[in-house]
């Protein structure tokens, strides 16, 4: 299969070929082209904080995948030469203001990536820093709600590489498994890079006339980041019954997000939300066991994860759900964001560079694959999302070692209930991605916004 086939089953065709003069041309192109651009950028970095939902996606949706693609792989050293000529600076800045000045040479074509990527990257990053202010939180007080959501997103997009699959043969099969059962059991694995503080603390509550059950999923404490930050969040290690007439109660309880931040001295959780009113939290003893993800297994999921990122069906975030560092890097963004952690500023930073890394370097592989091998890494890509559905599992217990261990639900309960719901919501969501990506014809909106490379 050529590479132009196999590029024309992930990406938009190249819209029109108009001339310089064109007037329709020249009325596309106005400097709040870029502003849009921008709003595009905006779309597809809420969806990459999403786990489950892919930015390329989106961008293919919005009819910008193909340039996209183009504006990232012209990254290199003929680009980064050209930058340091002032004669190429000043084209960029004629071009921000005014797109229709730029020429359809290979100067003005690497200077309409620029802007390209510039206003792309405003609007994603954007997202991310508005994205992960208020995303963290609600990851921390509904667990098994985010989980549900995510596990229905991430279902329903292993639809998206089957369906762009051209041979559904053995061999596509058997890519398929292959991946699967990779992923299965590389999700599965134990390790110290996601240790994870814990922890007993004594609950204290008016007697209640029936037993309570307490879960991960419907019990949240809460702690002072030592050093100060964000608040660390910690649930039950495991489902507790609280006996009927019961004033108090023993429980282990783990850190929602793994690393160091979770080892808190004695007396710092105090407070507590839950199906029933604490009325008093005592921690006697520090918590301990909190580890800090190593920067290079940070580095390596980050290079992971924008590769994810620009193939549609296949979510950078996911990738950092299914190595245990989802909820460690989004605290860490809000924390060096809002709070000025510089700890987390390493950590942020480790993923910017990382991620630089991966455009410069594995998404070229990846789309040299893609374009030898298409259907081999469509249906690989679909049996690791599979496969890594293990790692979304809403319900679960924690073990002695820190680790989730997969359970049911312990009852029909009104997490039960929210779980299904927000289940049927992650499904719906990619299915209206995809209706909407069907009806529409990208072609015009890929060649909007500056020449055509």
């Amino acid at each position: 299969m050529t590479e132009g086939r196999a590029a024309g089953r992930l990406a938009a065709p190249p819209g029109p070929t108009r001339a310089p003069g064109d007037p329709s041309r020249v009325t596309e192109r106005r400097t709040a082209g870029w502003l849009a651009n921008s709003a595009r950028g905006t779309c597809m970095g809420l969806a990459d904080l999403v786990p489950g939902v892919s930015g390329a996606t989106v961008a293919l949706v919005l009819g910008i995948y193909a340039r996209a693609v183009d504006a990232v792989s012209g990254i290199g050293p003929a680009m980064a030469k050209r930058l340091r000529s002032r004669g190429f600076r000043r084209l960029v800045l004629a071009g921000a203001r005014n797109p229709g000045a730029l020429s359809d040479d290979d100067e003005g074509r690497d200077a309409g990536r620029v802007l390209f990527i510039a206003s792309l990257g405003l609007g994603i990053a954007l997202a991310v820093a508005v994205g992960s202010r208020f995303l963290s939180p609600l990851l921390d007080a509904y667990p098994a709600q985010a989980k549900g959501l995510f596990f229905g997103l991430v279902l329903a997009s292993v639809a998206i590489p089957v369906r762009r699959l051209e041979r559904r043969g053995a061999s596509a099969w058997a890519w398929g498994v292959l991946g699967a059962v990779g992923a299965f059991w590389l999700t599965g694995l134990e390790t110290s890079a996601t240790g994870r503080a814990q922890g007993a603390v004594h609950l204290a509550m008016e007697p209640r006339a029936a037993e309570t059950l307490l879960t991960p999923a419907n019990t949240t404490l809460w702690a002072p980041r030592p050093g100060g930050g964000a608040p660390v969040a910690f649930g039950v290690a495991s489902p507790l019954v609280v006996p009927a007439g019961a004033a108090e109660v023993r429980a282990d309880v783990v850190a929602r997000v793994p690393g160091a931040g979770g080892n808190v001295p004695a007396g710092s959780v105090r407070e507590a939300d839950g199906p029933f009113a604490v009325t008093l939290v005592r921690q006697a003893e520090p918590f301990a066991g909190g580890q800090d993800p190593g920067l290079h297994y940070v580095f390596f999921a980050g290079v992971l994860a924008i590769s994810a990122m620009s193939l549609p069906g296949l979510s950078g975030s996911f990738v950092l759900v299914a190595m245990g560092l989802y909820g460690y890097v989004v605290d860490a963004l809000r924390s060096t964001l809002y709070h000025g952690d510089a700890g987390a500023g390493m950590v942020v930073a480790t993923m910017i560079v990382a991620m630089a890394a991966g455009i410069l370097t594995f998404t070229r592989f990846l789309k040299r694959l893609l374009a030898k091998w298409p259907d081999a890494v469509l249906a690989a890509m679909a049996g690791m999302m599979l496969g890594s559905l293990r790692e979304l599992w809403p319900f679960y217990r924690h073990l002695p070692s820190g680790e989730e261990a997969l359970s049911l639900p312990s009852a029909a309960d009104s997490v039960t209930m929210s779980v299904i719901a927000m289940f049927a919501a992650g499904l719906a969501i990619v299915a209206a991605l995809e209706r909407a990506g069907r009806r529409s014809r990208c072609p015009r909106q890929d060649s909007n916004l500056g020449p055509t490379a």
